[in-house]
């Protein structure tokens, strides 16, 4: 899946044509894609460091790509917990990660939330900045976050 795609819908969300403030499941809808848009960002980088960025992909693609597990990458994107040598553009993708997902979880669970305009074109905004930023990072640093986000380090 193309994080740009994902990103795509949640600018066309806010851009919809209406007099007025967006309503607010527009909002939660384009919360959602902005994060989903980081996640698959991330499944597509462990699944093409792991099993091969060529095509067609096969069934260990697949496998790498379903094995990113949400809570997981939260706490193994948190400040501090990326491995050394890694380059500034993922660790800021990795703080962009940790703050949408409790937004995107308020935007799916919680009917008390409501999002404004500007903060969610600021979350679109960021979420382009940290993608864009990636393009550099090289396939070693790529493969080491994905390592770090699919494994369990096991004590000596």
């Amino acid at each position: 899946m193309n994080p740009d795609h994902w990103l795509d819908a949640a600018t066309q969300l806010l851009q919809q044509p209406r007099r007025g403030a967006p309503r607010q499941v527009e909002l939660r809808c384009a919360v959602s894609l902005i994060y989903y848009a980081l996640f698959h960002w991330l499944a597509n980088c462990a699944a093409d460091a792991l099993a091969g960025a060529t095509k067609p992909r096969d069934r260990s693609w697949t496998r790498v790509y379903r094995g990113l597990q949400h809570r997981r990458v939260h706490e193994q994107c948190r400040r501090g917990r990326l491995p050394g040598g890694l380059p500034s553009s993922i660790h800021r993708f990795a703080a962009a990660i940790v703050a949408m997902q409790p937004r995107r979880h308020s935007a799916d669970y919680d009917p008390d939330t409501r999002f404004a305009k500007s903060d969610v074109a600021a979350f679109l905004a960021m979420a382009n900045r940290v993608i864009r930023g990636l393009e550099g990072a090289t396939p070693a640093e790529k493969r080491a976050l994905a390592i770090h986000v699919l494994f369990r380090e096991r004590s000596a």
